[in-house]
């Protein structure tokens, strides 16, 4: 008997909630919202499965690389359904994984639905099921849901999952994806010829790929990892002092969280604003000094990414790739790269400084659409009466040889810069793009296309007149004010020119509708700033609407009561002896109906014991996984480390009382505790308790 592990230490507390409760505490899901209701309110999956991803892509930017949807097939992959089609058919049946990496549609209404980060669908065939993770803002938290009996034919249901099993890997509480380079994702040569010699089309997806798309996965779930950072500090961070503090906390935050996108995302421009004296007394010091009360050690951000996983290790390169008969080895995880072990946090934010609060900025400013900062930044331009300056900048120009293109090279007393390429045509300025950009400060803006060239002048003066794009809206300087023109004025026979910028400070009417929010709030008539998860609609449709662009969205139809996917079919009734500690220790995740995790708790006391009996070997397995180090462990143990209950299952009695009753019952079998633990995992008896 091996000593218990010393070395088993555990991790800084995460920022996020280790588990919560299965059905929504409020709202629903996207995927609920997304899907039609049929009369009784249940919702409706489109199916075949290309057939939703197309429901879903209506919600997104047709202009956008596959409709902003990444998809990739995962043969031998390490979710729970890996072997629903049994190792040796895994390419004929692989898991689908996509997941929205696109922004809504252009000109999205007020109040659209914002899916990018938000949805994370896998599809597996031969278990006839969805998991899907997709956000719900009035929880302010990932939700997990089961589609079951998806299939021809089938009557598809959808469930709300046992979170405390999902949280066991999605510790995270949000989803999850591997670093690169996605070795057994379809991007992966050797796992793409795999798929490609089944000859299957895969139900028509663009599966053929590089890495360019688990990469935009990867991407996506790195940045919902910090939603619930975001909100926790929302509510955590700026809930010190009285109620009026919290919420004018919760203003400025959203403030800057806003500029910052209306800003074009530039952090240097964070990092002055979070100068200002105004706003370090309303949302710096009050943010650190709560930080430092409640993480003085720093907050501690969760890892969203598992170690990359190259299913074929070890097989010497020439020979030839494996047969299916070997798929069975393959398809085993690893204590290393199994979504179970536990994983350190990603990094620690300091609560000191700017940093942590520029942080907590970027992460809040994530939270609205691309629509919705293009909708704000047109209102904001339409605002009358905005304040104007111009700056001048003395030029001088280089003509291209072929006459066509003009260089310019402008300077101001204050430092400024401005190095421009113009097209000419009939010498006259017909567009072109700004090169660089650096106003006083050292504020540097990058490049700029130029556009609508608006001519006038008479003699040899000819002035031109260009607006400054960009997809996202108006440039801004780092005070926030839009770059509305560049007037060009030049000689034609070249002895001079000059430039002249037009910049209008008009986020003034933004910074009235926020304090007008936060009146609102104070006097009870809002709870957009409240204590609350930070709702995207709550916050941000007053303020299009005191700017003069009210919602016309229609209200949510009404959704039958949420469900559980799959239901507790625990023994009722006092349990016997011997089998108490298994009722304490695995009842969490193996009461279910399910083949994964495998049901061997569920039914009456004959069929748990006959289920146990089945399951020994694995089971004596996992628990002795236990009793080793982190770096000596071939398989992760049970209960899996990130679990509520695995430290104390440690300091009980159970761990011993579980082994000595496996054991027995292998002897019983005619087996042994001490021939399990010398084979390899995968060629252990499996452990499959019948389904009804």
């Amino acid at each position: 008997m091996l000593a218990l592990c010393s070395a088993c230490q555990a991790l800084p507390a995460l920022a996020v909630d280790p588990a919560g409760q299965n059905l929504p505490p409020a709202g629903r899901s996207l995927f609920d919202r997304l899907l039609d209701a049929d009369a009784r309110g249940e919702p409706q999956v489109p199916f075949p499965f290309p057939a939703l991803l197309q429901r879903i892509a209506r919600e997104l930017d047709p202009a956008q690389p596959s409709a902003g949807l990444s998809v990739v097939l995962i043969p031998l992959g390490r979710s729970l359904q890996r072997h629903a089609a049994g190792d040796i058919e895994a390419f004929r049946y692989p898991r689908v994984v996509a997941a929205v990496t696109g922004e809504p549609s252009a000109n999205a209404p007020v109040g659209h639905r914002y899916l990018r980060d938000r949805l994370y669908v896998a599809y597996h065939e031969k278990a006839a099921a969805l998991e899907v993770i997709s956000y719900n803002e009035d929880a302010g938290r990932f939700e997990f849901q089961l589609v079951s009996d998806y299939r021809a034919g089938g009557k598809a249901e959808v469930g709300y999952a046992n979170r405390a099993l999902c949280l066991a890997c999605h510790q995270n509480a949000a989803p999850i994806f591997s670093r690169q380079s996605w070795d057994e994702t379809s991007a992966s040569p050797p796992v793409a010829a795999r798929l490609a010699a089944t000859g299957l089309p895969y139900y028509g997806l663009p599966w053929r790929h590089g890495v360019d798309v688990p990469d935009a996965i990867d991407a996506a779930t790195l940045r919902a990892n910090l939603l619930a950072t975001a909100q926790l500090l929302w509510r955590e961070g700026c809930a010190g002092g009285t109620r009026a503090a919290a919420i004018g906390c919760r203003a400025e935050a959203l403030r800057q969280a806003l500029r910052y996108r209306l800003g074009g995302e530039r952090d240097f421009a964070l990092g002055l604003a979070l100068d200002q004296p105004e706003t370090r007394r309303r949302l710096v010091e009050p943010l650190l000094a709560n930080w430092q009360q409640r993480w003085p050690d720093g907050l501690p951000i969760p890892d969203p990414q598992l170690p990359n996983r190259q299913p074929f290790a070890g097989i010497e390169a020439g020979v030839r790739p494996p047969a299916d008969t070997d798929l069975g080895r393959y398809a085993d995880i690893a204590a290393a790269f199994d979504p179970l072990a536990l994983r350190a946090p990603l990094e620690i934010w300091p609560g000191r400084g700017t940093v942590g609060p520029g942080r907590f900025i970027h992460a809040l400013s994530s939270f609205f659409s691309r629509e919705d900062i293009r909708l704000l930044d047109r209102q904001l331009v339409l605002a009358p009466n905005a304040p104007v300056r111009r700056m001048r900048l003395s030029c001088s120009e280089r003509q291209a040889a072929s006459g066509q293109r003009l260089d310019l090279d402008c300077s101001g007393e204050d430092a400024s810069r401005l190095l421009a390429r113009i097209a000419v045509a009939d010498a006259r300025m017909t567009g072109g793009t700004i090169d660089r950009l650096i106003l006083p400060g050292q504020d540097s803006i990058g490049a700029v296309v130029l556009e609508g060239a608006d001519a006038s002048g008479h003699g040899d003066h000819l002035a031109t007149a260009f607006r400054l794009q960009r997809d996202t809206g108006s440039i801004r300087n780092a005070r926030g004010e839009s770059i509305r023109s560049l007037v060009v004025a030049r000689a034609t026979s070249g002895r001079s020119a000059s430039a002249t910028l037009e910049l209008a400070d008009d986020l003034g009417p933004l910074d009235g509708a926020i304090d007008a929010l936060a009146h609102a709030a104070l006097a009870g008539e809002s709870d957009a700033l409240d204590d609350a998860p930070l709702r995207r609609g709550a916050a941000l449709a007053p303020i299009l609407a005191r700017l003069g662009l009210a919602s016309r969205t229609a209200a949510p139809a009404p959704l039958a009561p949420a469900r559980l996917a799959d239901p507790n079919d625990a023994l009722t009734g006092p349990w016997p002896t011997d089998l108490q500690a298994f009722l304490r220790q695995c009842s969490q995740c193996h009461t279910a109906a399910t083949a994964f995790p495998p049901g061997f708790l569920r039914g009456d006391e004959a069929r748990i014991r006959a289920s146990l009996a089945g399951c020994a070997e694995r089971m004596i397995f996992r628990l002795a996984m236990n009793e080793l180090p982190p770096q000596a462990r071939p398989k992760t143990p049970m209960p899996p480390p990130a679990a509520a209950h695995a430290a104390s299952f440690m300091q009980s009695g159970d761990l011993q009382a579980m082994r000595a009753e496996l054991e027995r019952i292998l002897v019983a079998g005619g087996g042994n505790a001490a021939a399990a633990l010398d084979r390899p995992y995968a060629t252990l008896a499996p452990c499959t308790p019948g389904l009804d």
